[in-house]
Formats: structure tokens, C-alpha cells, sequence
């Protein structure tokens, strides 16, 4: 993929009216729109075949973070995904630290580029491959990409809206993003992920086959928490169900 990344694609940016909805109090986020969320995900969810925890807990009002943090996150995201397909870890680094993007990067994503490519584990590298996902629901959150169907892996298109390292792109694509979704999309998006995500832990703590993929749900999930809860780290994110 590194090999095949494409050429960086402009982006729209937010309008007035947008924005303003971005910036919803969070006391609009009430009792009773929490409930009405609630139904209509698990709604969605046995749409899908799944099924449901009727007491799994309501979302906390949100923390959301700042869209220029988002676009960092992003930004380390889609610079280290690269080495799980064989970039070189120094040019990485290089460029993350050229893009003044190294006050993103988490402890654990620090420590990879620490290494050499040779000291990479299997498992550190399946992480990185697997942070795609991640990357797609931050895309969504950012309007970059339309929708987040969890039946369906991140698009075909995703190397062709992001920067193309190899080509010595620069972050300035990820770094014009101006508004996150309004905070009711976002708070749809988290639940419905949320209860997914409960069903598939359950699916497999069963011993049970869930129709959509644990990883690719996880992964979107941790995104979408992140986003929507500014205490978490990214390295501990709350995923409890």
C-alpha cells in the first residue's frame, strides 16, 4: 500500500452554518435524546442480525475534543499505518518531525519509532494494518468520507484522500480540516458502535461467530470514544462493555 498510495485529493471546508452546529452545548444532549439514540441503535443492530443488552448503559454527555487535535491524530494515523507495508521507520519519523507532528504521537507509537523495521513485532505491526479502521471513523467524524458502515471495510478510496509520504506529500490536506460532525452525529455514530461492539464480546465469549468483524468495530469504536472523550489517552481509551 505504501507503494501505492495516490495522489492527495482536496477537501471542502466546513460552512458557517456547520460550524455552528458543531459547537451544540452538550446540555442539548439530554435524558430523553439519549434514550431515543438508544432505541433506534439497537434497532440498527437487529437490523443487522445481531442482538442487544437492553441495560448496557446510555453514553456520558460529551467532552469533545478540539478538531486540530483530531487532525493530529489523524496525522500520526496515517504516517504510521506506512510501516506496517514496509516503510522505512526513520523516514516516518522524519517526516512526522518535518510536519511538527511528533507532539501527537502516544508512548506506544513513540516507542515503535524507537525501533528499526527489523525490531518491529508481528503484533505491533498487525496494530499498525489494523489503525486503518481508526483512521476511516476519524475520516467520517471530519466529513472526509460520507458513511461508516460497519459491514463494510474502509474504502478502496482512503489512500487517495490522504497524504502520500513516499511522494514526499506534505500533512497541509489533513491539517485544513476545520469542524468535526455535529456532536448529535457524533453521538449517534458512538452509540450505535458502542452496541456493536457489546454484541460482538458477547458473540465470541459464547463461542459464537458475530456478522461484523470484532477487530474493524473495535477499532472505529476506539476512534469515536477518543473523539468524543477528551480525558482518555489514546494508548487507554476505555473499550469496556
Amino acid at each position: 500500500m505504501f507503494n501505492s498510495l495516490k495522489k492527495l485529493l482536496g477537501l471542502a471546508a466546513s460552512t458557517p452554518a456547520e460550524q455552528q452546529a458543531n459547537s451544540l452545548p452538550t446540555e442539548h444532549i439530554t435524558e430523553q435524546f439519549r434514550q431515543r439514540v438508544k432505541t433506534e441503535s439497537e434497532a440498527k443492530v437487529l437490523a443487522l442480525g445481531g442482538r442487544i443488552c437492553d441495560w448496557l448503559p446510555l453514553l456520558d454527555a460529551p467532552e469533545l475534543r478540539e478538531v486540530a487535535e483530531v487532525c493530529g491524530r489523524m496525522s500520526v494515523l496515517n504516517a504510521l499505518i506506512n510501516i506496517s507495508f514496509q516503510a522505512p521507520v526513520a523516514v516516518i519519523s522524519a517526516w512526522l518531525a518535518q510536519e511538527n507532528l511528533l507532539g501527537h504521537l502516544s508512548p506506544e507509537e513513540a516507542a515503535i519509532l524507537a525501533k528499526d523495521n527489523e525490531q518491529l513485532t508481528e503484533q505491533e505491526l498487525t496494530n499498525l494494518r489494523w489503525s486503518m479502521e481508526s483512521l476511516w471513523a476519524m475520516m467520517w467524524a471530519t466529513r472526509m468520507v460520507p458513511t461508516l458502515d460497519p459491514v463494510k471495510w474502509c474504502g478502496d478510496n482512503m489512500a487517495s484522500l490522504l497524504p502520500n509520504l513516499e511522494r514526499g506529500e506534505s500533512n497541509e490536506k489533513l491539517a485544513k480540516l476545520q469542524a468535526l460532525r455535529p456532536v448529535a452525529e457524533l453521538y449517534h455514530m458512538l452509540d450505535y458502535y458502542y452496541r456493536l461492539h457489546w454484541y460482538c464480546v458477547d458473540e465470541r465469549l459464547h463461542g459464537r461467530a458475530a456478522i461484523v468483524s470484532e477487530s474493524l468495530i473495535y477499532e472505529r469504536r476506539k476512534a469515536l470514544e477518543w473523539i468524543y472523550n477528551r480525558q482518555y489517552a489514546w494508548d487507554d481509551v476505555e473499550m469496556s462493555t
